[in-house]
């Protein structure tokens, strides 16, 4: 159940970042996109926050969010989380951080 969560979490965040990027990629002058809505799901903790995405002429992109604490308990140490391309890492303070790189091609 916590793996479909994650999936489902990761699948919204690529399909909604992917959505917004598509018109960035068609027009040379709008390669990089702030105030990205963002959310993360990790070991029972929901972050949620912005981001901003970087989109290379390659089709790379690269996604880097600020997340802060919405439900969960706060970890102990800085714990980084791998989940398909993305990475989170969290901290004692609630805050985490996402990256995330993935190809629009």
């Amino acid at each position: 159940m916590r793996n479909l969560g994650r999936l489902l979490m990761l699948g919204m965040l690529i399909t909604g970042t992917i959505s917004i990027v598509l018109p960035a990629a068609a027009n040379a002058d709008a390669r990089v996109q702030t105030q990205v809505p963002c959310v993360s799901y990790v070991g029972g903790n929901f972050y949620s926050g912005s981001g901003t995405d970087v989109v290379a002429d390659t089709g790379n992109v690269t996604l880097t969010c600020h997340l802060a604490l919405v439900t969960g308990t706060p970890v102990t140490q800085p714990t980084r989380t791998t989940y398909g391309n993305c990475d989170t890492l969290q901290l004692p303070s609630g805050r985490a951080e996402l990256n995330c790189h993935y190809s629009l091609v």
